[in-house]
């Protein structure tokens, strides 16, 4: 009678292991998923902000271009009222030239500052993804352990979803 209760105990055991690393999976899961669509959204945005980033590039090339022919005029020989109005043209143009220097610097940081916080969401998403992996691979080996009533697959399958529990904590805390 003893022997019939170590394998309903040992069965237990199994079920209880596959439950939770069933649980393990599924939070794991969710949790990737997330991360992977917001790591989508930061590729876009990052994308956004660089393309923002060139337009500006553009329109800053195409008032230096405009500066440098104000310069030009002022050498040709023309009225004081003449050089006053490209005089101001060209002061015009060098301050708008400042003013996108400022709002590419600004947007440049906004990029880089998306693209940082896409790799650490990226990294996260990677940590869920390896705790789904494994926790599957336990509840594989656990119910395999039990079909085949070999309690030492069972027990590398505990050791394996051990290793998803590592992945899952690492995922909300990132320790590696």
């Amino acid at each position: 009678m003893a022997t019939d209760l170590l394998p309903e105990k040992w069965m237990k055991a199994i079920a209880a292991t596959t439950t939770v690393l069933a649980v393990v999976a599924a939070i794991a899961g969710s949790r990737s998923a997330y991360f992977i669509a917001k790591a989508q959204l930061l590729t876009a945005l990052e994308g956004s902000q660089w393309s923002y980033y060139q337009a500006k590039s553009i329109k800053q090339n195409l008032v230096e271009i405009q500066q440098k022919e104000f310069q030009f005029k002022l050498l040709a020989d023309m009225s004081e009222a003449q050089k006053e109005f490209v005089t101001k043209d060209l002061q015009a143009a060098v301050a708008n030239i400042k003013r996108y220097d400022q709002e590419k610097a600004e947007i440049k940081k906004q990029a880089e500052g998306t693209n940082k916080e896409n790799a650490l969401v990226v990294r996260r998403g990677s940590q869920f993804s390896l705790a789904v992996v494994f926790a599957q691979i336990g509840i594989m080996l656990s119910s395999v352990g039990a079909l085949l009533k070999r309690p030492s697959m069972w027990i590398v399958g505990l050791i394996i979803g051990a290793i998803s529990l590592v992945y899952l904590a690492n995922g909300f805390l990132l320790f590696l």
